[in-house]
């Protein structure tokens, strides 16, 4: 895609007709040639959107396509990849893990909702190492996420304070909970108000490190990327978005 915007100077602006795969996959084959980036929502989840124009109806996301303002918005970087959105380890890694091993993908919300509850009860928090800005921490988690927006899965608002125009990083660490009380709390994440639960922690950071584990998997703007180790950083204002 670049090769070919470079022998096409003519282009001015791309239209993302897509979910957050599509426009991660944009955005990475752009990162030496940012054009302006106008994102009409046709994913499963389409999350990304949420914490850039945030417009959801069809019709206002081509209006804005065609005549909105171009704003800048940080990207992260996780391992030499950007992302819009973030990346999640831990037990939404597993569940992106499963759903991207299945033979026959249904793809819909639905199908990744069913997909948390079926392994929400039977997963077992994990170890994990990390660094956020150079200070160490260990912690044993049922899931750690480092993002530059609000929303993962759909809608579930794992870091409701992210922004995506501060120049960093936020981090939702979520450490054990019982696999009975999961239930309960589950619907928290929906509307964002686990920050009172004991188990939760949050932070800012610039830059992100986390160590090798054979037994952690992540997914990064939804697709899934593997086991750890991920070293991630923030470009502020790196991309440019009609809004």
């Amino acid at each position: 895609m670049s090769s070919f915007i470079a022998k096409n100077p003519e282009i001015t602006d791309l239209i993302v007709l897509g979910g957050d795969g599509t426009l991660n996959y944009v955005v990475n084959e752009l990162l030496e040639n940012q054009l302006p980036i106008s994102i009409v929502s046709n994913g499963t989840g389409n999350d990304s959107v949420k914490s850039l124009h945030g417009e959801r109806i069809f019709k206002k996301q081509v209006e804005i396509a065609i005549h909105g303002e171009i704003k800048s918005f940080d990207l992260g970087m996780c391992s030499g990849r950007a992302f819009v959105n973030g990346l999640g380890i831990g037990f939404d890694g597993q569940v992106v893990e499963k759903m991207s091993k299945r033979k026959k993908k249904r793809g819909s919300h639905l199908d990744y909702l069913l997909t948390v509850l079926s392994t929400v009860a039977g997963f077992r928090e994990k170890d994990i190492r990390f660094k956020l800005d150079g200070k160490k921490f260990t912690r044993k988690i049922l899931l750690m996420t480092v993002s530059n927006g609000t929303t993962f899965g759909g809608g579930f608002i794992i870091n409701p304070n992210a922004r995506p125009i501060d120049g960093m990083l936020d981090v939702c660490v979520l450490n054990e909970i019982s696999p009975i009380a999961r239930f309960w709390h589950l619907p928290k994440l929906k509307t964002g108000t686990h920050e009172a639960l004991k188990a939760c922690e949050f932070y800012k950071a610039r830059k992100v490190q986390i160590d090798p584990s054979n037994e952690l998997v992540a997914h990064l703007d939804g697709e899934y990327i593997g086991h750890p180790p991920f070293d991630i950083s923030i470009l502020p204002k790196a991309i440019q978005v009609r809004c």
